[in-house]
């Protein structure tokens, strides 16, 4: 048996704001993220083989209530599973490779390890020496929740750097910070199609953190079954041999279709309401909602029970958020629980055509990109007309408003406009997303809570 470890490290503070709350290997490009996609193949492989979850320890008991079956999470769960594996493969977390990469990664022999200027990326190894590198990371681990490195806003990690033989190798792709996930979106909508929509394989979903309660049975959790979609009276279809539907999907009359340049899927249980446009690569997530009159641009993904409207473009949404009313998202990456109120817009170009440069906390990062949009934090809201500058990067449970653009580095627990010094008051903060998780059939749990008041340690 092979155990596949898939860990952070101290790069995932590149990946804030959406990691202040979620492992990195949670967070999606295309259709899956890396977990899925690695569970993808283990499954398909049929060798038994197990996976082990290494995110920070602050999510830990969040990751443990969405389990996937048969996989452990923690330091400890995972060195007890690399005691009876006959290899242990360590994935990091913020690996971009392709199915292709990754079937190989998953199927060499070991030893080997592979590493870029960051740090190892990914590592075949005995159970002994496994066990080294776990206990290792641990001490790591606790070193940076000592000193507040998960949890404070302008706290660098301390970088974890295994004693390993590692090599580089150009074909094994990986991002340094939430943006690149962006201009890969083409690649892995395509490459995702391909493995599995196309090769007519099923998946359901298991979205990080995300505890239905007892009484409901989320769209997601169903296997989703996909076939050409179907032409219907008064729906636009181009290239519709690359457009797919899931079970229950309903595209209202006056609606086009554009797969042209890349496929275009449409999940379970999706409605595209009447006068909308949609243009590959484009995948809206099961339970999805498009409201009358969208126009959806190619290089997007919308998650699971996401509602949106307006004009949307090269686009990662994470599952259960909404940005349902006019205004404008490009080259942006909006985490799950978020709000953006009517016509919130965001620009993703300088006017003097410039680079853009990102502050998550840690000061400004040149991203060597003209196009960079909003990035935003899981239970943050914006205000009805609100304006985000590009690159703006909003902090975990925000709540935004007030006039002119907010400032371009929003703090967790923001409450305003981000000048001054005022937050959203943590007990509140709980009460709103308690209220807004049990309106889409899901639990606030304590694991949640804990959460909550972690962070507000981060609030400015």
């Amino acid at each position: 048996m092979r155990l596949v470890v898939l860990f952070e490290d101290h790069t995932l503070q590149g990946f804030r704001p959406v990691a202040w709350s979620v492992p990195v290997y949670e967070i999606p490009c295309g259709l899956f993220n890396l977990r899925e996609r690695v569970e993808m193949c283990l499954a398909r492989s049929g060798g038994g083989d197990r996976l082990a979850l290494l995110p920070r320890t602050l999510l830990t008991g969040l990751q443990r209530a969405t389990l996937p079956h048969g996989a452990v999470c923690g330091a400890e769960a995972a060195l007890d599973a690399a005691s009876r594996a006959g290899t242990v493969l360590f994935l990091n977390a913020r690996l971009a490779v392709d199915w292709n990469t990754l079937r190989s990664l998953l199927e060499r022999p070991a030893p080997f390890a592979v590493r870029d200027e960051e740090g190892v990326l990914a590592a075949a190894v005995s159970p002994a020496q496994a066990a080294s590198l776990l206990g290792d990371w641990q001490a790591w681990e606790a070193s940076q929740v000592a000193r507040g490195a998960w949890t404070g806003f302008d706290c660098p990690a301390e970088p974890w750097r295994p004693q390993l033989e590692a090599a580089a190798e150009p074909g094994i792709a990986a991002w340094r910070h939430l943006w690149d996930l962006v201009p890969d979106l083409a690649r892995a909508l395509a490459d995702d199609t391909a493995a599995t929509v196309a090769a007519g394989l099923p998946f359901s979903r298991l979205p990080f953190g995300v505890v239905p309660a007892a009484d409901t049975e989320p769209v997601w959790r169903a296997e989703s079954r996909f076939r050409p979609l179907a032409a219907a009276p008064g729906v636009a279809l181009v290239g519709a041999d690359r457009i797919w539907a899931a079970e229950g999907v309903e595209v209202g009359p006056c609606v086009a279709i554009d797969a042209r340049h890349g496929p275009v899927v449409l999940d379970r249980g999706v409605t595209v309401l009447p006068h909308s446009y949609l243009e590959g690569p484009l995948y809206l997530g099961a339970g999805a909602r498009v409201k009358a009159g969208a126009a959806l641009y190619g290089e997007t993904a919308v998650g699971a029970a996401c509602r949106v409207a307006g004009e949307i473009a090269e686009t990662q949404i994470l599952p259960l958020a909404n940005k349902q009313h006019a205004g404008f998202l490009g080259h942006a990456v909006v985490a799950g629980w978020v709000n953006l109120g009517a016509d919130t817009t965001c620009s993703d170009l300088k006017n003097n055509y410039g680079e853009i440069a990102v502050n998550y906390g840690l000061g400004p990062v040149p991203t060597g990109s003209r196009f960079v949009g909003l990035m935003v934090a899981e239970h943050a809201k914006s205000a009805i007309g609100t304006t985000f500058n590009t690159g703006t990067t909003v902090g975990f449970a925000s709540n935004v408003f007030g006039a002119g653009f907010p400032r371009s580095c929003l703090a967790n627990f923001t409450w305003g406009d981000g000048r001054g010094h005022r937050s959203f008051a943590v007990d509140k903060a709980i009460d709103v997303a308690a209220t807004v998780m049990l309106r889409r059939g899901c639990l606030f749990t304590p694991e949640h809570g804990a959460l909550f008041r972690a962070l507000s340690g981060g609030a400015a």
